[in-house]
């Protein structure tokens, strides 16, 4: 009797065979190349008022991880004025920078000061201080030149350069928008120069390329970084605190991770964080739910911080707040993004303060006098507002 011919196994697959292994693609920015362009160059006479400048649609490029505005003022003619800065200068000549999403929504929103602290403490950068560039510059006294000035600032998409994640997908024009406010002469230096200056913005975008197949062994590449969809958001909030006991609860980016959080104190009286640097609660308390995260005193605080960021004063160099390398007098940093080696910015995802929708982060303490209290906050967004999808790269 012939032998009968062995049943067709259901899923496919003869018993005794091993079904094929899924091979797990190269990391999306394995198969990229990242182009950094030019795409934006307007120039506008600094007036008595605040000024829009024109809008910068920012043209497709595959994937954008960010964009750089490049700040140039220049002064010709000053004849009168001894020149000088003070406060937020010369970074307050930016009124405000927003960065729009394809729906119209601010997803970050800060004035330039605001960005110089993102940029310097944000976990972007190894050096991330603009005041530290080389082509940083701040021209003071009576030239003909002062009031002249240049620095540069990053507006960041990708959250984590490693793996690519926040990278945003920018295959259409209109889509993302910059919107970018100039402000009066008279809130850009403590004393203005005698003459208006020009001011040119010049933006550059730095993107990633659309993925290639597969390497030449056959593996593929991930079409798109982990996570496709997830955002960043920068955004503040105000509030004034009387002298004494007094406390803050937090709005912005309750019910998401927090990856930053930034406390700047302006004493009421002065309007300055050079005076709100008194202000600060000594001790300061920082408290998550009902975990108390933080119970510091400032200055032992602010030697940690320096550590971390490098705010220890190289020899010749100014060891005065708010020059280079050094801490911003009246800002109080919470950084969640040091958990893979000993610079922040080299992060894993895994120490983000996670919050939900009635979670209560506060800040209290005893103000050494009324402050007017701005609070920047960052954290992310994703599809699945699934925290533990960011540690696990999208895998959770």
């Amino acid at each position: 009797m012939p032998a009968m011919a062995p049943p067709a196994h259901a899923g496919g697959t003869a018993p005794g065979a091993k079904a094929a292994v899924p091979v797990t693609p190269w990391p999306f920015p394995v198969g990229v190349y990242d182009p950094s362009v030019q795409d934006y160059d307007e120039t506008i006479t600094q007036t008595a008022a605040a000024q829009q400048m024109k809008m910068w649609n920012i043209s497709p490029t595959g994937w954008i991880r960010g964009c750089w505005l490049d700040f140039d003022m220049t002064v010709s003619g000053n004849a009168t004025n001894s020149v000088s800065y003070s406060k937020d200068n010369p970074y307050s000549g930016v009124q405000k920078i927003t960065l729009y999403d394809l729906g119209g929504e601010p997803v970050i929103q800060l004035s330039g000061y605001q960005v110089k602290l993102m940029n310097k403490l944000g976990g972007y950068f190894r050096v991330g201080d603009p005041a530290a560039d080389g082509n940083y510059s701040a021209t003071t006294g009576t030239g003909s030149t002062a009031g002249s000035f240049r620095f540069l600032l990053f507006i960041p998409f990708e959250t984590v350069a490693r793996d690519a994640l926040g990278t945003a997908q920018n295959e259409s024009k209109p889509g993302w928008r910059i919107e970018i406010y100039i402000d009066s002469q008279a809130n850009t230096y403590n004393q203005v120069p005698s003459v208006m200056g020009s001011l040119r913005v010049r933006g550059y975008v730095d993107a990633y390329t659309e993925p290639a197949g597969a390497s030449p062994g056959g593996r593929p590449f991930a079409e798109t970084p982990p996570l496709p969809g997830s955002l960043q958001y920068w955004k503040t909030e105000t509030e004034y605190i009387a002298s004494g006991a007094g406390q803050y609860d937090l709005t912005n980016g309750i019910g998401f991770p927090i990856r930053n959080l930034f406390y700047l104190h302006y004493d009421a009286s002065a309007g300055t964080r050079a005076a709100g640097d008194g202000d600060i609660p000594n001790p300061f308390q920082l408290l998550l739910g009902n975990v108390q995260l933080y119970n510091r005193d400032p200055t032992s605080y602010f030697n940690q911080v320096g550590r971390d960021f490098g705010f220890l004063g190289a020899a010749g160099a100014s060891t005065a707040l708010d020059s280079a390398m050094q801490r911003d007098a009246g800002v109080l940093p919470f950084y969640r993004t040091k958990d893979m080696s000993l610079i922040p910015g080299a992060e894993l995802r895994f120490k983000y303060w996670d919050t939900q929708i009635n979670t209560l982060l506060r800040y209290q303490g005893t103000f050494g006098a009324a402050v007017n209290l701005t609070v920047m906050s960052n954290w992310l967004a994703t599809p699945s507002k699934n925290r533990y999808a960011l540690i696990a790269g999208g895998g959770a």
